[in-house]
């Protein structure tokens, strides 16, 4: 159960006929209540890993609550200075957010009939999340502009987070530390000029070009904060553990940025390009660095390494039909970037994250947030193939050998020692997409209005989680049907392994097996208006919408949704935990200019 609440309101003061005065005020609520329970009758008893016991029955329950506010106030001046157009705003920005979570988590109630936490006889346990976060920021930005013929734009801002260190450097303004952002940019309209009135195809041609820094501060809202959390230990005993070291002096993540482009519309405006390219520098980047054992921890966040981007967007636009009451547009989108980690903390080569059993490295002179794990060659499918090869893991004792046998993976032996280990490990995927944009096409008949949207992302890997734990075939928990192809005869052609409880040879490893092409092209939105005639003192428009979502999409990618996030992090790009997939919808609405 899913309940939302968004007010927003824009209030305009006109000084005089120069000088303006607003300030937007935005408050988003959203509240959502989850219950889940797995029953006694028709699952069988299954063990649980945390607790170091079999359960029959689990019940969880779960309560969120998240609101958020932001306020923009600002002031604005234009003038004109006869063939000189100047203008400037300055103004003050701040946003609070506050996310508030109760999770509870049971086992053995007694009895279907009572799949409540208050029931919950073994284990129960509660965890919470209260996380708080604020920002401010203070801008200016002045134009100005000649003939509509030269633009230039400068602007600064400086922006305050609770999320960093107060022994981070920078400028120190009511007891807080600022990040200083400026950026400047330029425009030429070519075809404003005199000379270009006689070239026939062109109406309308501007060059851009940019340069700007900017910050980011995406990481964890206590990560500079030392705290203690809630733990039970035993299963029994409640008590406080360290939940994390804070690093005092992380600071904004910093990127300098130039771009230039070219926008032009040529043939009596049927046909519009707009070509945009940029290379940046990150500095300080923000990265989730592993602890020593003995702190108790496994990582904190720092700031250390450089990365360097590269890309481009392009977007064409054709006014096919132009008739009378009827017009039909077509366009698309497509854009490319490409990332390089040129320095990581402390003269590291690589940084590992672990999440999920995937390992993410993030290595110099590499793309970051790589799926780095093991190759496969398929199975062996007999017994004098698995004993050719000759491949085995040692035990724990670090002197046993096991030996790969016929229904096993056949992994990569990178290094040719005939031993599967971490040697072997190597990059198996990258979730970052070779392509990415959108298609569109839209009719307009009178008043009527009919848009079709397409989205699509192409060349990038996913890790299919869910997969390597609905297919693994190493523990008593419900499989897809995909096992019934598994290994089981010598001989047997097939890609799925055979089964083993718990996995001895490690067939369900963090490997190529679990990474998919996450390509997809969709359908994302068709949406049909219509604007009614209407001449009101008190209302300047309205329009009538209806909008479907999610119509269908084109993939290959095996998950319930090749379109998901797991998190806002860039650490958790590409990897599906089983989110649930983006409905089909329909949504009726009416839009009222006053």
């Amino acid at each position: 159960e899913n309940s939302m609440l968004t007010l927003g309101v824009t209030p305009t003061f006109n000084i005089d006929k120069h000088l303006t005065l607003s300030d937007h005020f935005s408050y988003n609520l959203v509240n959502s209540n989850e219950k889940y329970y797995i029953p006694i009758n028709g699952v069988p008893d299954y063990y649980v890993s945390s607790v170091n016991a079999y359960r029959e029955n689990e019940v969880r329950s779960l309560y969120s609550h998240q609101n958020s506010i932001e306020n923009d106030a600002k002031i604005e001046w234009n003038n004109q200075y006869n063939a000189h157009s100047i203008g400037a705003f300055a103004g003050v920005r701040m946003q609070i957010e506050n996310y508030k979570l109760n999770s509870q988590l049971g086992y053995n109630t007694g009895s279907d009939k009572t799949p409540f936490m208050s029931s919950t006889l073994l284990n129960a346990q509660t965890t919470g999340i209260n996380d708080k976060w604020k920002s401010i920021a203070m801008y200016a930005q002045a134009n100005y502009n000649y003939k509509e013929r030269y633009f230039f734009q400068g602007n600064l801002t400086a922006e305050t987070s609770s999320r960093f260190g107060k022994e981070a450097p920078g400028m120190k303004l009511f007891g807080a530390k600022w990040g200083l952002f400026p950026a400047v940019q330029a425009s030429w309209v070519l075809s404003n000029e005199s000379w270009m009135a006689n070239i026939v195809p062109v109406n309308y041609l501007k060059i851009t070009t940019g340069y700007d820094i900017s910050g980011n501060d995406d990481i964890d809202v206590l990560a500079a904060r030392s705290y203690f959390k809630a733990a039970t230990f035993l299963n029994s005993i409640s008590g406080l553990t360290l939940g994390g070291i804070g690093n005092t002096e992380i600071q904004w993540e910093t990127t300098r940025r130039f771009n230039a482009g070219i926008e032009t519309h040529l043939f009596n405006n049927r046909l519009s390009l707009d070509f945009n390219y940029f290379k940046s520098q990150t500095s300080n980047l923000l990265t989730l660095q592993e602890l020593n054992f003995i702190s108790g921890l496994d990582n904190n966040w720092s700031n250390g390494g450089k990365m360097q981007n590269t890309g481009f967007d392009i977007t064409a636009i054709v006014k096919a039909l132009d008739i009378k009451d009827f017009t039909w547009e077509f366009g698309a989108s497509a854009g490319h970037y490409k990332n390089e980690v040129t320095a990581l903390p402390d003269g590291e080569n690589y940084i590992d994250t672990h999440v999920y059993g995937a390992t993410i490295r993030t290595a110099v002179g590499h793309a970051a947030n790589l799926f780095y794990g093991y190759k496969t060659d398929g199975i062996f499918t007999t017994t004098e193939a698995a004993d050719n090869a000759g491949l085995y893991t040692l035990a724990a004792n670090g002197i046993t050998k096991n030996y790969f046998k016929a229904g096993d993976m056949k992994f990569i032996d990178t290094n040719g020692d005939h031993e599967i280990n971490e040697k072997d490990e190597q990059v198996i995927g990258n979730p970052n997409p070779d392509l990415y944009g959108n298609v569109f096409t839209s009719f307009t008949y009178k008043r009527i209005r009919l848009d079709f949207n397409f989205n699509y992302s192409l060349g990038n890997d996913v890790y299919n989680y869910m997969r390597s734990q609905l297919e693994s075939g190493s523990r008593f928990l419900n499989q897809t049907t995909s096992l019934l192809n598994r290994w089981q005869v010598e001989g047997q052609e097939t890609d799925i392994p055979r089964i083993t409880f718990d996995d001895p040879m490690g067939n369900s490893r963090f490997s190529d097996r679990w990474i998919e092409n996450g390509s997809y092209f969709r359908l994302k939105t068709v949406t049909l208006s219509y604007e009614l005639p209407l001449q009101s003192q008190f209302i300047q428009g309205l329009q009538f919408w209806i909008q479907a979502n999610n119509l269908f999409t084109v993939t290959k990618y095996l998950g319930s949704d090749p379109e998901f996030s797991m998190t806002s992090s860039v650490i958790g790009q590409g990897i599906d935990i089983g989110s649930l997939a983006q409905s089909r919808s329909l949504i009726i609405g009416m839009k009222i200019n006053l």
